[in-house]
């Protein structure tokens, strides 16, 4: 972690509450919670594995309004829930952090969206995922924001409804990312 006035100032609105992720209003709770652990990568895994522990994965408990202070009190929620509560936290201790969400390659469920936050430290975005569902290195990044109002998965204009969906999603080895040489 580094103290705010050395923070770039790309980062800066990544402290900042947000709608989904009242950092304002979690911050006494986020400091009685984590506040007392050493700063770096180690606090900001306590709070993912706080959330993993105290948090249940239930489909359809939350819905698109459900914050993170929301979470906190009802104690359920989905990937987006649990990664929105791992930002405020965050952000509560003065941690930038954001919202990323793309594809992952689950056993069970099949392939799905999926939302995990970043933390910056040491200079650098760090993934988390509090869920535990997929490794983050999975993760097929599709966007990352400040919150899922930046990041939705879809903004629907009217009724909408789901036929399908499929993504194919294959591990590749660094040889398939090589680039061919300029000529």
């Amino acid at each position: 972690e580094q103290p705010i006035q050395a923070l770039p100032d790309h980062v800066l609105h990544n402290l900042a509450p947000t709608r989904y992720c009242e950092s304002d209003e979690l911050g006494r709770t986020a400091c009685r919670l984590f506040g007392e652990l050493p700063p770096g990568h180690a606090r900001v895994q306590a709070i993912a594995d706080w959330v993993h522990e105290h948090v249940e994965y239930a489909i359809g408990t939350t819905g698109p309004t459900t914050t993170a202070r929301d979470v906190f009190v009802q104690r359920a929620g989905v990937c987006r829930d649990f990664a929105h509560l791992g930002v405020t936290f965050c952000r509560a201790l003065n941690i930038p952090a954001r919202l990323a969400v793309g594809y992952a390659r689950f056993d069970e469920p099949p392939p799905d969206f999926h939302a995990v936050f970043e933390a910056w430290l040491g200079g650098r975005w760090v993934l988390f995922d509090p869920t535990r569902l997929s490794p983050v290195e999975d993760l097929i990044r599709i966007a990352s924001g400040r919150d899922a109002k930046d990041v939705a998965f879809a903004t629907l204009f009217g009724p909408a409804r789901m036929l399908s969906m499929s993504p194919q999603i294959e591990r590749v080895g660094p040889e398939a990312l090589a680039m061919p040489p300029v000529r």
